[in-house]
Formats: C-alpha cells, structure tokens, sequence
C-alpha cells in the first residue's frame, strides 16, 4: 500500500505557517488525518508513492487540524465598535474535497 507522506514532509508543507507547534503536536494531527482520510478515501494499493492529490489533501488536513484548535468552541468572534459578531469555522476545506474527490468512498443505503 502507498504510504502518507511523512511528519518531514508534513512540516515542510507548512513551511512558516508552522507556528508554536512542536513536532509531537503536528504528527498527533497527521496519524489522525491520514486515519481520517483512509476512511473517506479509497487509497490505492500498489507500492510506492502516496498519489500527488492525497498528498497535498493530507497536508492540507493536518493543516487546517492545527489551525482550529486553538478554537475548541469552533466560533471566532469579530468586536467592532458597534457590535459583536461571531462566526463559525471549521468543516471541510474545499480544496480537500476537491483533491480527494476522485478517490472518495461512495456510499449506498
């Protein structure tokens, strides 16, 4: 079976956007996106390399996994002079959906 890409791989991805997040923190977040993904996705069997596409939708997982967790609650709130306004975040990135598209599990009943 193709293998995910790295915690190496992973933290280069991020590059600057990496933030104060130690190494621990980021592969916590990648075993749970590459598990994440393997039961949305059917990955192909063959040895070798990971597909490009589930590649790049698997570092874009783990990084929006990071980016909302210091949102526990899911909701940002934006204070202005006249008002507080809060909106909700989270869900599926649409670039995820999109890259993992071709492979996603189809289910039936």
């Amino acid at each position: 079976m193709a293998t995910p890409p790295d915690l190496a791989a992973v933290k280069a991805y991020l590059g600057d956007n990496l933030g104060s997040w130690d190494d621990s923190a980021v592969e916590e977040a990648r075993l749970a996106e590459v598990a994440a993904q393997a039961k949305a996705c059917r990955i192909p069997a063959e040895e070798g390399a990971y597909p490009a596409d589930l590649d790049e939708a698997l570092c874009r997982r783990v990084a929006h996994n990071l980016a909302l967790r210091p949102l526990p609650l899911g909701v940002m709130a934006n204070v202005s002079d006249m008002a507080v306004a809060t909106t909700r975040v989270g869900g599926m990135d649409p670039e995820v959906r999109r890259l993992e598209g071709p492979y996603r599990r189809v289910m039936f009943g």
